[in-house]
């Protein structure tokens, strides 16, 4: 879900998710519970990986500003290869 509608949904990091739901979710997952990620919105597991500190422990920006067309312009390829070949480029 973060890879397919993650890099066209703005302000994906910034936004809140709901609190309950978020709240849910991680006490299923650290529970170990089988949990369906696929139906889940893109904005609640987005907040999950912000919750976790996975991202934030992350020492250098992820996505720099000034690259933001290069990475638009990646996500507009064809193929998930050519999107891929750009993103690393």
């Amino acid at each position: 879900v973060l890879q397919q509608e993650g890099p066209s949904t703005e302000g994906i990091f910034r936004r809140a998710a709901g609190g309950t739901e978020l709240r849910e979710l991680r006490e299923a997952l650290d529970c170990g519970a089988d949990v369906d990620l696929g139906s889940q919105p893109v904005l609640l597991l987005a907040a999950i990986l912000k919750v976790s500190d996975f991202l934030r422990s992350i020492p250098c920006k992820l996505l720099v500003t000034d690259l933001y067309e290069d990475w638009m312009a990646a996500m507009q390829k064809a193929s998930r290869e050519e999107k891929i070949w750009e993103l690393r480029a």
